[in-house]
């Protein structure tokens, strides 16, 4: 069977772990017999949002392993004053130990300031307005798990009157949303179209794993899939507690303990409910022994996620079998639907 170049692809969150499907991405496009060189439609939560959308805004995988490995992550744990006890300060007046401003900052400059109506699609007649970039993030006031630019619709900024155009939202903004950690970075605020209050924080509470987003049923679409979903997932590695630690005594039992909730909620929901059509496209790399919020890696340890990603990528390609994959949907792929004049 043909070889098709070019996939849809969902990543999960990690945190700097990221650097790991950074490592993949580079594994899937070198990949001697089976490369994917062309991402379609891409999603992600927390650090799998920044992924998703440096790859929507036109990049490939080794521009987004370069920017990976000259980042300083360090620097996205902006705590006032750089001080991890003023830190804990703002934990209690501002729901969270860092900004997040230098992160939104650093990564509005990456993608040039873009917004989502530079990855809208074309639209058909009629049909409702999509996009390319997908993002996870958790209304925790509402009790919504939202899927960004489309459910940005249900809300407004602070004090705005009208309610907000995804096409002008930046996509920085929203991937800020995506990778709010509770507790470590301060949420962001918006109100609901009636006016109530609306708390964002990191996509992982209730979704860290996405992979659904692109699936298609041919029943209601009326077509089959048009080319593969790839997911990208961590195994291994440490979670938000691993992180947290580095703040020693400043960090009472109550604040570990609840990132110890946060993360078994990332890892316990999307782990549970793996379906056999999860398992046939989801390729799994080894994140060592990393922690989530662990900004100041080593050299060496940030090469070695990388290593991991490409080692497990072409692992996962050597075995992987369109056939199985479409065998899973029991139909095989269609042509691209051509938009209506």
């Amino acid at each position: 069977m043909e070889w098709i170049t070019e996939a849809d692809g969902v990543f999960r969150g990690g945190g700097v772990k990221g650097l790991a499907l950074a490592g993949a991405l580079c594994g899937f496009a070198e990949h001697e017999t089976k490369p994917i060189t062309t991402w379609k439609n891409v999603a992600g939560a927390s650090a799998g949002a920044i992924i998703a959308c440096y790859l929507a805004t036109g990049h490939d995988a080794n521009e987004m392993l370069d920017l990976m490995k000259k980042t300083n992550f360090g620097s996205f744990a902006d705590f006032p004053l750089h001080n991890k006890i003023l830190g804990g300060g703002a934990l209690v007046f501002e729901h969270g130990m860092a900004h997040g401003d230098a992160f939104e900052s650093w990564f509005d400059g990456v993608l040039d300031g873009a917004v989502f109506g530079s990855v809208r699609k074309e639209q058909k007649n009629g049909a409702a307005p999509d996009w390319f970039l997908k993002l996870i993030a958790c209304d925790v006031v509402n009790k919504r798990l939202l899927v960004l630019p489309d459910d940005l619709v249900d809300y407004r900024l602070p004090k705005s009157s009208t309610l907000i155009d995804p096409d002008e939202f930046k996509i920085s903004r929203a991937a800020r949303m995506s990778m709010s950690i509770p507790y470590f970075f301060k949420p962001i605020e918006l109100e609901t179209k009636d006016g109530g209050s609306a708390v964002i924080v990191d996509g992982g509470t209730l979704s860290n794993f996405p992979v659904w987003l692109f699936d298609v049923d041919p029943a209601v679409a009326g077509r089959p899939p048009v080319r593969p979903t790839f997911g990208f997932t961590l195994s291994g590695g440490k979670g938000l507690a691993g992180g947290v630690a580095q703040l020693g005594k400043l960090a009472p039992w109550g604040v570990r303990f609840a990132f110890d909730i946060f993360h078994t909620a990332q890892e316990a929901w999307d782990e549970r409910f793996v379906s056999h059509s999860t398992r046939v496209r989801t390729l799994a790399v080894d994140a060592a022994d990393v922690a989530t919020t662990q900004f100041d890696l080593s050299p060496e340890k940030q090469e070695l996620l990388i290593g991991n990603g490409r080692k497990a990528a072409k692992a996962f390609l050597d075995e992987f079998k369109l056939e199985d994959y479409m065998n899973t949907y029991h139909a095989t792929f269609a042509p691209e639907p051509v938009p209506a004049a």
